[in-house]
């Protein structure tokens, strides 16, 4: 914020020099980061925090400057006087968006004498490096500078139809800024604008425009006051490549509280330079008027925070300087919030502002701080957990961007889902927010493939977006990619590192049932993995149009889960057993089954029959193959039986293997193999 030394003095008494000015500020939080010689003034340029609207502006920071030091704080005359002449014979004011626009002012003064400004404005305005245009345009940015509320004037007679309508931009309508060299602009219908009856005139919070503009000619003028939501200036700022000193101090928050009066401080200083007589009465639409904020403050939780025993008296005097007007009661003083500090909630903010006021480097400072670290959080190990097991499996880790380009995001979308985007002017950017972790992997797979790498695993926990209607969704995501070396494998290799992992995460007894999906289509095939019962994720063998878009040369397969459920059991609670005192009898069973049966299916039907000694069915392979017909294949299986008190003799298992086989052929029409 560039500052004039003079302008500065308007509001001080006693005054003070550069040097002072400076060095208070900078112990108020506000460094000075430069000093500028002007022909008889000086800049001073001081580093704004974006939560300090407030002191985007000369009285702003006066004020700043009469608490720290004790000066008294002089603030602006105003004063204006109506004529008999009624506003509404002139001009209408529209607002159809007050979520948008809480509040929008007109006044209008007619007869007004555009000329070059007083000297005294004019000199306050070139000392920030600012050039005085008229003694109109010099009066809005007076005021933006003086009270940090931006106005605007409009050469009233070319307004169409006499009307002011706040309204969402139209798809495809053009606006012409003002400025030197500018060009037209198309809007998108995303920007919020003040137009008259046929056209934008304003975009709101960011630039006014060409058509009216107040010009030598102007003899009658509507002014503006108004508060605009402040992610609309942003994005619209954004969005089109146009910044303003208005969209600066918009985007940091302007309350409807102060838009009066500063209005009247503007519509003043036009009376003052340029003559002319305002209409009676004020044209005002929005929403309806905030309440000013109360907070307390404890006074002995101010000392203990602080270290110093400060007087009440002391507390009183720097937040009444400061506006915040304090009562005491008891213990504690209550204040009023001024409507321009948005960025005071609660009682340690006040705090704060008694610790700026008394100053940083005043305040003792302990040179021991007895400090605990705190045990790391499940979640926390759980993701260690996760990164040494992959690792452990021959996986490496990669770290990606967020953001894609729109091809690869687009096959990866949920249903019912849209993408989520970045503004960027750029064709063919990374301007999109990644709906899934598999695009990044495979970029990285594509690149060491280039650079003549061999088979590789590779891993990523991460963030990923989508839309829907009910809003933005982000969630956390672990993805796996592989390469398919063994196609006779199948996908095996990648749900056994989904398994072990599982185990890992949530003990022994955690299973991975997978069943045939065809929900997510850039798996050619894919499964839905469930954790427990629960949906956690997706894999498969990725759909070949999609691995030949990102340039690899051969088959991969992948993984997507989610990290919540992964992690909802961690850490594993531990299932103790003694060792086996008596040894095991175990039992293969292959059985030819139609191609639609799953692993899952054949231990479930197993395991209900609740066979005598059974310990564990463990999977051991799958064959494929002419001898089993083109819709059928081979699942061998390992039935394990230990007794915990004696050793077992292979009569007693006869019958129970045999159970087993009678159930796989009546479920599955299963086929022994001997």
């Amino acid at each position: 914020m560039l500052t004039s030394v003079r302008w500065m003095n308007d509001y001080l008494d006693p005054q003070a020099n550069d040097a002072e000015q400076g060095e208070l500020l900078t112990s108020a939080g506000f460094p000075m980061e430069e000093r500028i010689e002007r022909d008889d003034d000086i800049a001073l340029d001081f580093e704004m925090m974006s939560n300090r609207g407030d002191c985007t502006c000369h009285l702003g920071l006066a004020r700043e400057i009469a608490a720290i030091s004790g000066r008294s704080l002089i603030l602006p005359s105003i004063s204006v006087t109506e004529s008999d002449d009624p506003i509404g014979d002139h001009v209408t004011v529209v607002n159809e968006e007050p979520g948008a626009c809480p509040l929008y002012t007109a006044r209008v003064i007619r007869g007004v004498k555009v000329a070059p400004s007083p000297k005294n404005i004019a000199q306050r305005l070139e000392a920030r490096g600012d050039i005085p245009r008229n003694v109109i345009v010099d009066a809005s940015n007076f005021v933006l500078f003086e009270m940090g509320q931006p106005t605007h004037a409009f050469d009233l007679d070319t307004l169409a139809g006499g009307a002011i309508i706040i309204r969402m931009a139209r798809k495809g309508e053009t606006f012409l800024p003002l400025g030197e060299g500018a060009t037209p602009i198309t809007l998108t219908g995303e920007e919020l604008v003040i137009a008259d009856a046929e056209k934008p005139v304003a975009l709101a919070g960011v630039k006014g425009g060409a058509d009216t503009a107040v010009t030598e000619k102007t003899t009658n003028i509507l002014l503006e006051a108004a508060t605009f939501d402040p992610v609309l200036v942003r994005r619209t700022s954004r969005l089109h490549g146009i910044s303003s000193d208005s969209s600066f101090r918009f985007e940091r928050g302007v309350s409807p509280l102060q838009v009066d009066t500063c209005a009247q401080r503007f519509a003043s200083l036009v009376l003052e330079h340029a003559g002319g007589t305002l209409c009676k009465g004020t044209l005002s639409a929005g929403a309806e008027l905030p309440s000013l904020r109360e907070v307390s403050m404890r006074m002995d939780r101010c000392r203990s925070i602080l270290g110093r025993d400060i007087p009440a008296e002391e507390m009183i005097q720097v937040l009444d300087t400061l506006g915040f007007s304090p009562t005491l009661d008891g213990d504690s003083i209550n204040v009023t919030v001024p409507c321009e500090r948005g960025d005071i909630e609660r009682e340690i903010d006040l705090v704060e502002e008694v610790a700026r006021m008394q100053g940083y480097n005043d305040l003792p400072v302990n040179e021991v701080i007895s400090t605990r670290p705190a045990a790391p959080q499940p979640r926390v190990l759980g993701r260690r957990a996760i990164d040494a097991h992959l690792v452990a499996e021959g996986f490496m880790e990669t770290v990606t961007h967020s953001l894609i380009n729109e091809t690869a995001a687009t096959p990866f979308l949920p249903g019912g889902a849209t993408l989520l985007g970045t503004i960027d002017d750029r064709e063919g950017g990374d301007t999109i927010l990644r709906p899934s972790l598999l695009p990044s992997l495979m970029r990285v797979r594509a690149h060491n493939q280039d650079q003549g790498a061999g088979t590789m695993r590779l891993f990523e926990g991460g963030s990923v977006f989508h839309a829907t209607k009910k809003g933005h969704d982000e969630s956390l995501h672990l993805g796996l990619l592989m390469d398919f070396v063994e196609p006779t494998d199948g996908l095996r290799p990648l749900l056994g590192v989904i398994e072990r992992l599982a185990c890992r995460l949530q003990g022994s007894s955690a299973t991975i049932e997978s069943t045939p999906s065809t929900d997510a289509p850039w798996f050619e095939p894919g499964a839905l993995l469930r954790l427990g019962g629960s949906p956690i994720g997706r894999m498969g063998l990725l759909a070949r149009s999609i691995r030949n878009a990102h340039g690899l040369e051969h088959d991969v397969m992948a993984a997507e889960l989610c990290l919540r459920g992964l992690l909802a059991g961690y850490p594993p609670v531990a299932d103790l057993k003694p060792l086996p005192a008596f040894p095991a009898i175990e039992r293969d069973i292959s059985a030819i089954v139609p191609e639609t049966a799953t692993w899952h299916e054949l231990s479930l039907c197993i395991n209900d029959l609740d066979l005598a000694s059974l310990e564990s069915i463990d999977f051991v392979t799958t064959w494929r193959g002419e001898q089993v017909g083109s819709d059928r294949k081979s699942i061998t299986l390992r039935l394990c039986f230990r007794d915990a008190k004696r050793t077992l003799t292979h009569d007693e298992v006869d019958g129970p293997v045999q159970q087993a086989i009678d159930v796989l052929k009546s479920t599955f029409q299963a086929e022994i193999r001997n």
